[in-house]
């Protein structure tokens, strides 16, 4: 039986196109592969076989080393997958995974040239190759949505995604599924065909177990190890079956047996010995592979340091290719561009037409006890802005019982001698204290909302002033209080709190829509397959990170623009300062924001707890920030904290600019645009350095 193993393997020189040994990968304490040995000589289709969830994708994504093995060593074309220089990933691998990984927002042509921009395809051969492949594949017009395609046409086009650079190695997870019988036989023919050169070498997984005896040669996987391989006759005569189903029930059967027999640990050697003997290979021969004696920083040490720099550097090739495809869905999705685009101008005009300004239509109950209607109370209350306050005249019992009743937000109260007393208040040098109450406008106010009650107290305060000044005309110094307030060093005296909470709340804005559009948007690339495809065809994560940096600025760029516009054009917030320093402190954060987009979506898998960590991330941030409410006025052990948010020097910054006009040689300016950058980054090193962890 070993003869017939050895007549189907290439030469032992022969560089084998995949040799994993003892591979294991473990996610926390679950073992998902367990001491793997699996052997793809070049030039043949190698059928893995496998129920679901034995670790069939998992060791394809560490062959395609998108994952990261946690001990042995796999071979891919002669190298380690990610060996600098090794086109694995990269072109020479073409990968189909089990989900569609595919654009739903573009066509059939725009599915191939993006692939085929990332293989640094030339738009001709690119052109050649898609003509050919929707011929072979049966395809609808390359002008064809995703989208509005059928579930068997859409893993058509992901076959042919996979097809389209002619790589050396093909793998393909469950190609077949969902596809035609006819369509299946001749995608079968082609593999054939394409490995028979012996430069082309084909991994497919199928639950059509009856379709791999067309394989060169099958593996048949279980629990994360490896029962046989070996050429389909050769699997099914060694076990007495007439087919391969039978063959792998009979072998799962025999697993099971030796588990129970050997509990105590030694079921790893006795499933070593099966996959040695299925397979006809003496593990102790010379294979061109990493072994144990020169592990894969050993070959790193002896390669060119410029090709390991190259290695290293992203490809502006690659980020070119993934700004444009995240260009192009924005243009398939008119309505949902315009909503970003909108969304911020939106929420900034509802928050100067709703925060800062002064409260309108405010009752207000006056009791006036003075019979005469030439008395001061009447003239007083005629300077009382009526806009903001609206004056109810009751009697005591009514004003009272009303305010009690949440009708008015205050009492003003006049006694019978009202003008008679303040008349001997204001010209008599000593009054009793009788004359003093006399002479004094009573106010109760409900406290329960104090904007209402400030504005309240200032407007009787304005409206008395203007009064004194009526009545005394050049004399009413002698009633004014001892303070004179000279015209503002910056601002002016017409200051609404509109104008202290509008530039955080631009900054807030830009910071957070980039991270919800980035997290969001990174998130779902990766929950459909989308991120792992892209990274099998040689982008790397910081290549992936920067090209989504570069296409969100675009869209921050233009919602910054619309902003401003409104800001400064339409509800005149003042601006003193530099312009260009004002809209590079803003896109820095908007940076900011997508960075910190970035980490959420490293870190997290799916879209609902990545809204829940940015919205977590959210409420803190503003209101610690000094976005709605001044920093001096949190605590001291908080307030630290607050000085380390990555807004709150950036808002204070931003104010001085626009309302001082000051530059960057100030202090509290350029310490803004630092902090900003530091917050940068660390998130695009933190972002970086989870995604490599992760993998």
């Amino acid at each position: 039986m070993k003869g017939d193993f050895e007549a189907s393997l290439p030469p032992v020189q022969e560089v084998l196109a995949i040799h994993c040994r003892d591979v294991c990968r473990s996610y926390g304490k679950l073992k998902v592969l367990n001491n793997l040995n699996l052997t793809v000589p070049q030039g043949h289709i190698y059928s893995l076989l496998g129920p679901s969830g034995c670790g069939k994708t998992t060791l394809l994504k560490c062959i395609v080393g998108t994952l990261k093995i946690s001990r042995g060593h796999i071979s891919v074309l002669g190298k380690p997958p990610g060996f600098p220089g090794h086109s694995v990933p990269g072109k020479m691998v073409g990968y189909m995974p089990q989900e569609l990984a595919l654009y739903n927002e573009f066509n059939i042509s725009d599915t191939l040239t993006f692939f085929g921009r990332i293989h640094g395809l030339t738009w001709k051969e690119t052109q050649a190759r898609m003509n050919f492949l929707i011929e072979f594949l049966d395809l609808p017009p390359k002008h064809r949505l995703i989208r509005n395609l059928s579930g068997g046409q859409m893993r058509r086009v992901s076959l042919g995604a996979a097809l389209l650079q002619n790589p050396e190695l093909l793998i393909l997870d469950e190609p077949t599924v969902g596809v035609d019988p006819v369509l299946r036989a001749k995608i079968w023919q082609h593999l054939v065909n394409i490995v028979k050169t012996g430069k082309v070498s084909v991994v497919i997984t199928t639950h059509y177990i009856e379709e791999a005896t067309q394989a060169n040669m099958v593996g048949l996987m279980r629990n994360g190890c490896l029962l046989a391989e070996g050429p389909p006759e050769a699997v099914m005569k060694q076990h007495s079956s007439a087919t391969l189903e039978h063959a792998f029930l009979q072998l799962c059967e025999t697993s099971d047996q030796m588990c129970l027999k050997h509990s105590s640990g030694s079921q790893d050697g006795v499933l070593g010995n099966s996959q040695s003997f299925d397979s006809g290979r003496d593990e102790s021969r010379p294979i061109l592979a990493v072994g144990p004696q020169r592990t894969v920083e050993d070959l790193k040490r002896t390669v060119n340091w410029k090709v390991r720099a190259r290695h290293m550097m992203p490809k502006w090739r690659n980020i070119a290719a993934l700004t444009i495809k995240t260009l192009v869905r924005m243009k398939r999705l008119p309505g949902a561009l315009c909503f970003q685009f909108l969304l911020p101008v939106i929420q900034i005009t509802l928050i100067c037409l709703c925060v800062g300004g002064d409260p309108k239509g405010i009752q207000v109950a006056v009791v006036n006890n003075e019979t005469s209607a030439n008395g001061y109370s009447q003239s007083l209350l005629s300077f009382l802005d009526n806009t903001s306050v609206q004056q109810v005249n009751l009697s005591h019992d009514e004003a009272f019982r009303g305010i009690y009743n949440g009708e008015f937000w205050g009492i003003i109260a006049f006694g019978k001698n009202f003008t008679s007393y303040l008349t001997q208040r204001m010209l008599q040098k000593q009054v009793s204290k009788d004359v003093v109450d006399g002479g004094s406008v009573h106010i109760w106010l409900d406290q329960t909302n104090r904007q209402i009650a400030v504005m309240l107290q200032q407007k009787l305060h304005k409206a008395f002033q203007a009064f004194v000044e009526d009545k005394l005309g050049s004399m009413s110094y002698l009633v004014a209080l001892p303070i004179q307030f000279e015209e503002p060093i910056y601002g002016s005296q017409n200051t609404d709190f509109t104008t202290f909470v509008t530039p955080g709340a631009v900054l807030s804005l830009t910071f957070y829509l980039a991270v919800g559009l980035t997290a969001l948007s990174f998130v779902l690339e990766r929950k459909e397959g989308l991120l792992n495809r892209c990274w099998v065809a040689g982008v790397s994560s910081l290549e992936t990170m920067l090209a989504h940096l570069f296409s969100q600025l675009l869209v921050i760029s233009v919602q910054i623009i619309l902003m401003l516009l409104f800001v400064l054009l339409v509800f005149k917030i003042p601006n003193e300062g530099s312009l260009l320093l004002m809209v590079t402190l803003i896109v820095l954060q908007g940076i900011t924001g997508i960075s910190f987009g970035l980490v959420i979506s490293a870190a997290i898998d799916n879209e609902q707890s990545a809204n829940q960590a940015a919205l977590g991330i959210f409420y803190p941030n503003l209101i610690m920030s000094g976005i709605i409410w001044p920093v001096e006025c949190i605590p001291y052990p908080l307030r630290y904290l607050s000085m380390a948010l990555p807004q709150t020097y950036a808002s204070e910054a931003l104010r001085c600019i626009m309302y001082r006009g000051w530059d960057l040689s100030r202090m509290m300016v350029w310490r803004g645009f630092a902090v900003t950058l530091g917050w940068n980054t660390f998130f695009l090193i933190l972002a970086t350095v989870i995604l490599k962890l992760r993998t």
